[in-house]
């Protein structure tokens, strides 16, 4: 019996031995297996494009007169050589006079980037509207060079996108905003454009600058030839020259826009939202065979202030021989569609007058008043002239016309409101009046102001 007990006894010490050994087994918990994070997947295009201007908007909130904001990655700087400043990532703000350069990314999906910069620029605004600036939104694939407060003299320059994943992607431009009820006038790619409006510019080396209107209306002027661009509108200019980015010939009609590419911008990144317009109607075409073929809304040439009218047995290569100039610029300054569809007792603008002949001397001799403006007054001439055509240095004149049934009137380029205008020359000078009618046609007219020396006087001679 006793034997038996000590079995049990043994049996039971050896369960709590073993219940021993289990407790004393490290039973603190294993720490978690180091894991790699799980990657992000790539934004898809419209996501990259809603993130960029969200963060742009965000980061360039507070952004003052003269001054650019790095908005959404990549943007490349060239500063100019005494800026001691950094504008390398996003929500950097520098002085617009300490830039020389920027070029932003194009919108890839693959590097997922897409750049953008932001600028308020004072431009010719005065400075007693501190407040008002003209907005410069650059974005994708773009560079903008000889960057100033002014912006006198800037080049753009625009290119195809980067890798996208969608169709709908932004393409590469600047868009500019002058603010409500100011005329901002600056010189791009060498053309003069007059901004009172919201403008998308695209400009492709050795192909052509595209400025196309959204709101307001932008008037473009180059080679003596101005255009007003409504909102819907768009006109071309050719680029060339050394570095394929200089404007090498007048701007085109007004054609209508592509309201789709216009309407991808980000315009939600301008200080005031505007609403994309429909595009204008395209031009008509004259289908009667008897009637010289005029382009519509073309601007004849503003600098030949002479008239010639056509006679039996003329034709366009002759009457530019006759005026030393060749069939295709008299065709081009007279806005002709057909060089051989000219009519007799139609009248062009040619560079200068014919020679006459050389009348007697008589005993009165009479002065002879030099023209002004010599095409005959018809229903769209408005009759442009000048109190006095010839001054001397220092005097003014006015410059004056008279108009009728027309939608705007644009001196020198500016919008204006009355028939006249005081001038100041100081050197001979040729001054346009453009006119813009209801149907959308455009005409220019031009009146040249001549500035002569003041004849210089000897001194009296002392008595003696």
């Amino acid at each position: 019996m006793m034997a038996r007990f000590r079995i049990v006894i043994w049996l039971l010490v050896l369960v709590m031995a073993g219940c021993n050994l289990t407790q004393s087994e490290d039973t603190t918990p294993l720490a978690p297996t180091p894991t790699t994070p799980p990657t992000l997947s790539a934004l898809t295009c419209d996501d990259l494009v809603t993130t960029a201007l969200n963060r742009a908007n965000q980061v360039c909130e507070a952004l003052g007169r003269n001054q650019a904001c790095y908005g959404n990655n990549l943007i490349d700087a060239e500063l100019q050589p005494n800026a001691s400043v950094t504008f390398t990532k996003e929500g950097d703000v520098v002085n617009v006079d300490l830039i020389r350069r920027l070029t932003t990314a194009p919108l890839d999906t693959t590097k997922q980037v897409w750049g953008i910069a932001i600028m308020k620029i004072q431009a010719n605004l005065p400075d007693t509207l501190p407040g008002q600036n003209v907005t410069f939104l650059l974005f994708g694939n773009a560079v903008l060079d000889n960057i100033t407060p002014q912006m006198r003299a800037v080049v753009l320059k625009t290119g195809v996108g980067g890798t996208t994943s969608c169709t709908n992607a932004p393409k590469s431009a600047l868009l500019m905003q002058a603010p409500e009820g100011t005329q901002a006038t600056m010189t791009i790619n060498g053309a003069s454009v007059s901004l009172g409006s919201t403008a998308y510019l695209t400009a492709e080396e050795n192909a052509e600058l595209t400025v196309a209107t959204i709101e307001g209306s932008a008037v473009v002027s180059a080679n003596n030839i101005t255009r007003v661009v409504q909102p819907g509108a768009q006109v071309r200019l050719p680029l060339g020259g050394g570095d394929g980015l200089q404007v090498s010939g007048p701007p085109s009609e007004p054609e209508p826009f592509d309201v789709q590419v216009v309407g991808q911008a980000p315009i939600p990144l301008l200080e005031r939202q505007v609403q994309v317009p429909p595009p204008i109607a395209p031009a008509a075409t004259s289908t009667n065979t008897n009637v010289p073929v005029v382009a519509t809304s073309c601007a004849p040439r503003a600098d030949w202030n002479f008239s010639y009218t056509v006679q039996s047995g003329d034709t366009l290569f002759r009457i530019a021989q006759t005026f030393g100039v060749s069939a295709a610029e008299l065709q081009t300054a007279n806005c002709l569609t057909d060089a051989n569809q000219i009519q007799v007792g139609q009248v062009l603008r040619v560079p200068r007058d014919l020679p006459t002949a050389v009348p007697q001397a008589s005993a009165t001799p009479q002065a002879t008043a030099l023209p002004t403006n010599t095409l005959e007054p018809t229903a769209i001439n408005p009759n442009l002239r000048a109190d006095s055509s010839t001054i001397q240095q220092g005097e003014c004149t006015t410059i004056r016309w008279d108009v009728a049934g027309v939608s705007q009137v644009y001196f020198q380029g500016q919008p204006v409101r009355t028939n006249s205008q005081q001038v100041c020359p100081r050197a001979d000078t040729t001054y346009t009046l453009l006119l813009v009618y209801e149907d959308g046609r455009q005409t220019s007219f031009s009146v040249r102001v001549l500035v002569v020396a003041p004849e210089a006087t000897e001194p009296p001679v002392p008595a003696t």
